[in-house]
């Protein structure tokens, strides 16, 4: 198996550099979480590195990398192929996470950070570190950064696979 992998890598490098579709996904994603940093550059005028690992607060990383793979299924197999309705559904279940489920989660964290905090006081201990409690995303930030994932991929779909 292992030396399968290897086998596999030095073929991908000895053909030279080919722009292969998960580049392109990949490319888009990396970009989502920049957006991230320099969004939370202007926000908080101060630069947070970590926030291109992290998940939570604004843009939409599942959004708009579910619709990026959306959108590349349709580009290259159309939109009656079943790999298209497969990946489209997995979209709209992201979404729904990033809005929903994350919400609740977040709600939890909450409550749980403020049990910490009352029982820190009472047995006199200072808490340091609480749960992230924004790891949801609002309708209009999911919508925003499907549109922005999907338009990405369409531009570099047509930069580097239409010639």
């Amino acid at each position: 198996m292992i030396q399968y992998a290897i086998d596999a890598v030095k073929n991908l490098l000895s053909q030279g550099f080919h722009m292969y579709p998960i580049f392109l996904v990949i490319i888009v994603g990396c970009i989502i979480q920049i957006v991230k940093v320099i969004i939370d550059l202007i926000r908080y005028k101060r630069f947070y590195m970590w926030h291109i690992f992290a998940s939570g607060w604004f843009p939409s990383f599942h959004s708009g990398l579910a619709s990026s793979v959306t959108m590349l299924v349709w580009l290259q197999y159309g939109f009656g192929s079943v790999l298209f309705a497969t990946t489209f559904a997995f979209s709209v279940l992201f979404a729904y996470d990033a809005m929903n489920l994350r919400y609740e989660t977040g709600q939890h964290a909450h409550y749980i950070n403020d049990l910490r905090l009352e029982l820190g006081s009472i047995l006199q201990k200072k808490e340091k570190w609480l749960l992230k409690e924004r790891i949801w995303h609002t309708p209009l930030e999911v919508a925003w950064w499907i549109i922005f994932g999907s338009v990405l991929t369409y531009i570099f779909y047509y930069i580097y696979f239409i010639k």
